[in-house]
């Protein structure tokens, strides 16, 4: 998510005056923008103040949420890069409690000098945690959404008063996954979990395969080349396991300079080839899907590496150089995206459905861009709004470039008329309220009287999308409009 030009700030100070300087924040693809009032606390007094006396919205930092936490126009809280982000560790209980700004390396830094680490988490470490787990998606293996390891959390209400709920609370589970209509959340405990080496292994390989060199795995993601043949399309494959005795890292190549390297080449460095020469995409993953190659590279990481999913190898990414084959499961590389979730016994059907749709659009100019990306979640959650609530699921990754991100919405609602059970990442869909059936009424009655409870006032202000899904109240204008009604030619 794209925020604020480098080096701005603003500071909200602790009286009822409110910022002038106004922004344009966008989310990853800039299918949702608007221009707002940015303001930045340093302590929870300043925050509890400006909540008692402001109409507010609240924004995260660099997560895939803020697609539906975009309200143009509001006086917002921005979380990002604030002096609220404390993060301590109870060694009694081995939990950790994060403050609002608090991201997902903060917290793995912090509970790594205690021998600890998370159960589980997203895939870029820039994202506050709290906004990482109020949608009930990121995470991966059993107890896949982080949302479902925290234990406790405090809001504040429309008067700025604080609510503290926990595991037992009716109200828990919808406070925790509220797609913003319960914010600002300040404060959340959370489990955490033993350190332990992994094995991580990664395959470029066909689907047809896929089965069972995943056996045994504790988390699978595989990424689809679009174009390839959809009875057996070519993917690259990666998993984790606990790391066993006797197992070495290992790496199988082709031989130099032959075709295989030449096509392992551009497959490695697909997302340079995809943005360099668009109309040569389906021509290069045709050439690879021909060769017909293999590879496998397996790393055991270490106990202390507080990236070991997506970035197996030692260090962060910033401190090295590109390790380009595991950088495929860190989907952030490409220009993003729209995701949704179906259950897992239908991924190899709905993605082989997906290459055949797009391949009946290229006659008019639409191609995918990049991979298919999908991260499998293999349990059950009990968070009502999870994507897995219904039981496993694979959350499937669809791009394109900005221009043709419509044909991706065509896509997801051929998905929705063809397929059962599908729900929708929240925050990168335009469609949201399309997928109410899929969510249940009772739980969307409950939420919204969760939110009506506590922000009778109405100053929390919610994504248009948000307020549609949950009835509450018509949305707010666009800035398009505003602009227009202000200068009369709004009829």
């Amino acid at each position: 998510m794209r925020f604020i030009p480098e080096g701005w700030k603003v500071t909200k100070p602790a009286n009822d005056t409110v910022t002038e300087t106004k922004v344009r924040i966008e989310s990853w693809m800039k299918v949702f923008f608007g221009d707002i009032f940015a303001n930045r606390f340093e302590n929870e007094s300043e925050l509890t103040h400006f909540v008692k006396g402001n109409e507010y919205s609240c924004i995260g930092q660099s997560h895939s949420y803020n697609g539906v936490q975009v309200v143009p126009e509001t006086e917002a809280i921005v979380f990002g890069a604030s002096g609220l982000n404390t993060c301590t560790v109870d060694t009694a209980t081995l939990t950790a409690t994060c403050g609002p700004s608090t991201t997902i390396k903060e917290l793995k830094d912090e509970l790594l000098k205690h021998n600890r680490g998370m159960l589980n988490s997203g895939n870029y470490m820039a994202q506050t945690v709290i906004g990482a787990l109020v949608t009930g998606t990121h995470g991966y293996g059993s107890r896949a959404p982080i949302a479902d390891g925290v234990v406790e959390l405090t809001f504040l209400d429309g008067d700025g008063q604080p609510h503290t709920i926990g595991r037992g609370d009716p109200d828990f589970q919808y406070a925790l996954v509220s797609f913003g209509t319960v914010a600002p959340i300040i404060s959340v405990t959370i489990e955490s979990t033993e350190l332990m080496s992994y094995q991580s292994d990664a395959w470029i390989t066909r689907l047809s395969k896929k089965a069972n060199l995943k056996k045994g795995a504790v988390a699978v993601s595989w990424a689809v080349v679009p174009y390839s043949k959809p009875n057996d399309p070519l993917i690259m494959l990666h998993t984790l396991r606990p790391a066993t005795e006797g197992k070495a890292a290992q790496e199988k190549k082709p031989p130099l300079f032959s075709l295989g390297w030449l096509a392992q080449l551009v497959i490695e460095q697909f997302w340079v080839f995809d943005r360099t020469f668009p109309t040569m995409r389906r021509t290069l993953q045709r050439f690879a899907d021909r060769l017909n190659i293999r590879t496998h590279r397996r790393v055991i990481t270490k106990p202390e590496d507080i990236d070991f999913l997506y970035d197996p190898e030692p260090l962060l990414k910033s401190q090295r150089s590109p390790d380009v084959l595991q950088g495929f499961f860190s989907t952030t590389h490409t220009a993003y995206n729209l995701a949704f979730f179906v259950p897992l016994s239908r991924a190899d059907d709905l993605v082989r459905f997906v290459m055949l749709e797009a391949e009946s659009l290229r006659h008019l100019g639409f191609h995918l861009k990049s991979l298919i990306g999908v991260r499998e979640l293999n349990d059950k959650s009990d968070l009502p709004f999870a994507g897995n609530f219904n039981g496993p699921v694979a959350a499937i990754d669809l791009f394109a470039d900005v221009r043709d991100y419509a044909w991706l919405e065509r896509l997801q609602r051929e998905v929705i008329a063809y397929f059962d059970d599908v729900r929708p990442h929240w925050g990168k869909s335009a469609i949201v309220p399309d997928f109410a059936a899929s969510l249940g009424e009772n739980h969307i009655n409950a939420l919204r009287e969760l939110h009506q409870r506590h922000y009778p006032q109405g100053n929390l202000k919610t994504n248009e999308r948000v307020r549609k899904l949950f009835d509450l109240g018509r949305p707010a204008a666009s800035t398009v409009y505003e602009m227009a009604k202000a200068s009369g030619h709004d009829e």
